[in-house]
């Protein structure tokens, strides 16, 4: 999952040298210049904007670079939109990138073009830790999106959800010169080109090589030679024909959207961290939606912890539990920080999180992660008992992993903060009883009586998931946990990270720490007890058992218990609710491995989706998964690989038994 940064230098007029490739990144001094001519100008992008009829428009890159492309483009962009006032119209933006440039690097670098200063500093400001996959960053109040993926380019667009018209609207074909980077211009990338291009999509490429000009062709583009920028004679542009839908390679997992109408009524059923975030995803659309709460306020349930440990799940071996940890880590820490930065507030500390090895199989375990080179060290690294001491600011024996970016986080504040972000209508004490689908609308039904109704229905539902008609057949799993507000006194007030082991500590917020959690299976009671007090109190002590200080931990007599949902394999469900008895019948024959093109595309109900089974880690998780979930809804790129999107499907556990033949 580690990614090798770019090993550039700098020529005399400070432009950017790969010397992986012997090749400059853009002309000296002309690089906006050489980017208006190839890519805005001979794709016609201003034209097209202004004739374009659906709400979005996507562009495709190969090479990000410095995101000079990315940023001219987001120039002309916003100049558009403010001459046309097209407020529905929106960009979306996907580069590829294998080798990126590091922070400092790149902010050298765009300083040559103090025109392009405010979008370069909205860049940097959200550039992501060097993790392998997909990262969705947000521009101009979300009116542009950037999917920058980390990798391969060979690797990276076989990986990229399609849709059954194509997903490209423009290709911008660039990346070091193929006389310099022979590896990337393939016939392998040309076919990948036209798979997930759209019918007409152009393209255009500085180069008129001619193995460039002959794959292109082949792969389905009409190609022409058009006049090149300042020296170069020749550059080629072109576009694509194409009747034939692209077929699922897993129709069983394929991810419908919502049929949307025009002013469509949204319905998010659940008060916590899975509902607020979707209704935050929503409104970066301009799309409205009610939040319905079965309490007299958000977040009364699993998501009303004071403080939650901020960080991911990380694993020595990268597989998709973890490869979703690293993205949704990297998202989260951006959208919350975003947030703040606009004045919404909520309670947290960036304190980092310490993962301690309190014993000999957690501490080879740690290792292994470490000497595996798996994650960047920007995201996690090896502490020793001395640098774990001055971290925690008390005396800590053991070492262990540091994640830096992480912290804890008041979790009913940060439901708040996204409600309020996203300037949702707030409906309490709205027990959901019954659901309901007549002439194309959802007939919501209230324990109060009430009735509403709803085009669209998302359901964040937590632990009350499986009571759900329609979700009543999926797998859920509820664990009861419950977490102590201890005292904050003598050596423990001086606490300055989050510590995890078995549970986990917290510093100190207005007088008291978080120390959690018990994990009871199968149990929906809410009520404090003092047994699983002290529970939570043993395992801490036996975990910290040679520090002095762990005798200061003195419990409040209080603390809260809540029922978090899980599923069998511990990922969130994100996407379509199946329709589980017509899918059942569809894929009957799954364990006879006949070719993809012999299975239908799933049943599922139609305009209900759901975000469900996040578990403890939903200040993690959630606010990726919303992100996927509404770029599905609105037919939009999603923001991870298709292997990572099978590994979410709701349909999942379903598609796996009848494999099995266990359906």
């Amino acid at each position: 999952m580690t990614i090798t940064n770019a090993n550039i230098r700098f020529n005399e007029n400070g432009t950017p040298y790969a010397t992986e490739f012997e090749d400059l990144y853009f002309s000296d001094a002309q690089g906006i210049d050489e980017t208006v001519h190839v890519f805005i100008k001979n794709n016609q992008l201003l034209e097209r904007w202004e004739n374009w009829q659906e709400p979005l428009f996507n562009i495709a890159e190969t090479g990000f670079g410095t995101g000079l492309n990315f940023l001219v483009t987001l120039l002309y962009f916003e100049t558009f939109m403010q001459q046309h006032q097209r407020s529905k119209f929106r960009l979306h933006f996907i580069s590829i990138e294998k080798f990126p440039i590091n922070v400092a690097d790149l902010t050298k670098a765009l300083s040559l073009y103090p025109q392009l200063e405010q979008y370069s500093q909205a860049l940097l400001a959200q550039y992501p830790i060097t993790v392998a996959g997909c990262h969705r960053l947000s521009f101009l109040d979300g009116k542009v999106t950037l999917d920058l993926w980390l990798g391969d380019v060979h690797e990276v667009l076989p990986k990229i959800e399609n849709k059954p018209q194509g997903l490209v609207d423009t290709w911008f074909l660039d990346g070091f010169a193929p006389s310099k980077n022979p590896e990337m211009w393939t016939q392998g990338l040309f076919e990948n080109m036209a798979l997930l291009a759209k019918d007409q999509c152009q393209f255009a490429t500085f180069t008129a090589a001619g193995h460039v000009k002959r794959g292109l062709r082949e792969a389905g583009f009409t190609v022409n030679k058009q006049p090149a920028h300042g020296r170069k004679r020749d550059m080629l542009a072109g576009s694509i024909d194409k009747s034939a839908e692209n077929l699922s390679r897993l129709p069983y997992f394929a991810r419908i959207p919502a049929t949307i109408k025009k002013s469509p009524r949204i319905a998010i059923i659940g008060g916590g961290l899975a509902g607020a975030n979707c209704a935050y995803a929503l409104s970066k659309r301009g799309l409205a939606c009610t939040v319905y709460c079965q309490d007299d306020a958000l977040a009364k349930g699993a998501s009303g912890n004071a403080q939650g440990g901020f960080y991911p799940q990380l694993n020595a071996e990268a597989g998709h539990a973890s490869q979703i940890h690293g993205l949704s880590f990297n998202f989260a820490n951006t959208q919350y920080r975003q947030l703040l930065s606009q004045g919404i507030h909520f309670s947290h500390q960036w304190c980092g999180t310490l993962q301690l090895a309190f014993n000999e199989k957690v501490a080879t375990r740690y290792r292994k992660l470490i000497h595996n080179q798996t994650w960047p060290d920007a995201l996690v690294h090896w502490v020793e008992p001395q640098q774990a001491t001055q971290l925690a600011n008390v005396d800590l024996p053991y070492p262990g992993l540091f994640i830096e970016q992480g912290g804890w986080i008041n979790l009913p504040e940060l439901v708040a903060g996204l409600t309020k972000a996203a300037g949702s209508t707030i409906a309490n004490n709205k027990q959901l009883t019954s659901l309901e689908q007549v002439d194309d609308k959802w007939q919501l039904s209230w324990q109060d009586g009430g009735q509403s109704e709803a085009d669209i229905v998302i359901m964040a539902t937590g632990s009350d998931s499986p009571h759900c008609e329609q979700m009543s057949a999926l797998p859920f799993r509820l664990v009861r946990g419950q977490v102590e507000a201890i005292n904050s006194q003598n050596e423990l007030a001086k606490l300055s990270t989050v510590l995890c082991h078995k549970g986990y500590l917290t510093p100190a917020w207005k007088g008291s720490h978080a120390l959690g959690s018990t994990y009871v299976k199968d149990d929906k009671n809410c009520d404090y007890r003092l047994s699983e007090q002290q529970t939570n109190l043993s395992m801490h002590q036996q975990a910290l058992k040679i520090c002095d200080w762990i005798n200061d931990i003195q419990p409040m007599q209080g603390g809260r218990a809540a029922i978090r949902c899980s599923t069998p394999d511990h990922l969130p469900m994100v996407g379509a609710v199946p329709n589980s008895d017509i899918q059942t019948e569809q894929y009957q024959d799954l364990y006879k491995a006949l070719p993809a093109k012999y299975y239908p595309q799933p049943i599922n109900h139609k305009n209900l989706f759901m975000l469900c089974g996040l578990g403890s880690r939903g200040l993690t998780t959630a606010p990726l998964c919303a992100e996927l979930l509404v770029s599905q809804i609105l037919n939009e790129p999603l923001p991870l690989s298709n292997n990572l999107l099978d590994a979410l499907n709701p349909n999942r556990f379903l598609v796996r038994g009848l494999i099995r033949r266990q359906g």
